[in-house]
């Protein structure tokens, strides 16, 4: 089984942690993961595994849409807190018709809310959706439950 997890701009504290927590998660579930990221992100990551013990794949988010195939992945694991986010996240979306999640999350609700529908309008993707922005606990929480649920 294969999965991808979509970063984009590391603006949030939380994003960086929770990539390497799903990260493990998933290979545990038996996934292997790769994970695309902008080149910023990337780094983010990178620095904080450094002997790549959680990280198996990365590859830059935009060579990454241009080289996708439906049924290229099992899983599509989101991160959004950004308009750009949400829509990077429907365009894979569409691409893959993958199971897919949307972990979406900031500390303003209304953009919690807006990003939420904008995803459930163009997709049937399951939305996890949280007011948190710095603390990764809220997040953790609902992702590990709807890990728990695939």
């Amino acid at each position: 089984m294969k999965a991808l997890i979509l970063l984009g701009c590391p603006e949030t504290p939380s994003q960086t942690p929770l990539s390497i927590y799903a990260t493990n998660k998933l290979v545990k579930m038996g996934y292997e993961v790769t994970i695309a990221a902008n080149p910023a992100a990337s780094k983010l990551v990178k620095v904080s595994d450094p002997d790549n013990h959680y990280l198996q794949n990365m590859v830059d988010l935009d060579h990454c849409l241009n080289d996708l195939d439906e049924g290229q992945f099992d899983l599509l694991l989101g991160f959004v807190h950004k308009d750009a986010a949400a829509s990077f996240f429907v365009t894979f979306n569409q691409i893959l018709q993958c199971e897919s999640i949307a972990l979406v999350f900031e500390r303003d609700i209304e953009l919690v809310e807006e990003f939420s529908q904008m995803i459930s309008e163009y997709t049937d993707a399951k939305v996890v959706a949280v007011k948190a922005f710095h603390n990764p606990t809220p997040i953790k929480v609902k992702l590990d439950k709807a890990l728990k649920e695939l």
